[in-house]
């Protein structure tokens, strides 16, 4: 009965819809790399060309393949819900309300990654406002369709009591793997990919409730300013970013504001529940 109910719990078929989530994602992103390598070779373009063009404009095929991904994904999740339009309804009555601590937890974090990493401007760096804006949605897409799908897996199914952080820690390793193993030629996949994921899944359920507003904010206001104008970036690393570390800033710098931030909203009990 254990064995069975291991196999068919709630956090089981979470596993199941999340696995199924990453290997659409795959599937999409193999299509996509196999149809840029087709023109390009009709072109008569040299591999080493091929490769290239797909860093260069990797969160550009990373994000299409996250939205096209997320929205295979949601036709199997709307059976779940009575909803006529389910993920209309979940956008709408799970927005949140907004709690200041979370915006101390960002502010702080950023902060303190800057006095730790003493960043200076990097002199060769060349202005592109379409490489910015690409950028920006690329990060939000990649943390926030992982968000998304884990709020409507916890609404439609929801966990037991104490399984929520095992689902944390076990599905953002999971995804950073998954995406490391997949974007072989992003140059930043590190620590830091998984304890962005670990925060993002965590404000997502804020005194027992779940809600999307937190980590939307969290994303966009601490998430993103970090890989784009900072270089802590999965994909492109330091290559285009306006400022960059003196000191090296990784997972380990990463992770303690990340249990910084936890702790810190635990005491003021406001942490899941």
């Amino acid at each position: 009965m254990v064995k069975a109910s291991l196999l068919t719990g709630p956090l089981a078929r979470h596993l199941y819809y999340f696995l199924g989530f990453q290997l659409v994602n795959a599937l999409v992103h193999l299509v996509l790399l196999s149809i840029i390598a087709f023109f390009h070779f009709l072109l008569d373009h040299r591999l080493a060309d091929i490769q290239d063009w797909v860093f260069f404009h990797g969160w550009e095929i990373l994000g299409l393949g996250k939205l096209l991904s997320l929205a295979v994904m949601s036709r199997f999740l709307g059976v779940l819900s009575i909803e006529r339009r389910p993920f209309f309804s979940l956008i709408q009555l799970k927005k949140g309300i907004w709690r200041k601590e979370v915006f101390i937890c960002l502010v702080f974090s950023l902060l303190g990654l800057i006095i730790i990493g003493s960043p200076f401007q990097e002199p060769n760096y060349e202005f592109s406002f379409y490489r910015i804006v690409v950028n920006s949605f690329g990060v939000a897409i990649f943390f926030l369709s992982e968000a998304f799908l884990l709020l409507a897996l916890n609404e439609w199914m929801p966990l037991k009591r104490g399984q929520w952080p095992i689902e944390i820690i076990c599905f953002s390793f999971l995804s950073f793997v998954i995406h490391k193993s997949l974007f072989v030629f992003g140059t930043g996949w590190d620590g830091t990919v998984i304890f962005h994921l670990i925060m993002v899944y965590f404000f997502l359920k804020l005194r027992g409730d779940h809600a999307w507003l937190h980590s939307c904010v969290y994303t966009v206001l601490y998430i993103v300013p970090l890989c784009v104008f900072f270089g802590v970036d999965p994909l492109w690393a330091d290559k285009f970013s306006f400022f960059r570390f003196s000191h090296t800033i990784g997972g380990v710098e990463v992770g303690v504001f990340t249990v910084l931030s936890i702790f810190y909203l635990r005491r003021r009990r406001i942490g899941y529940s």
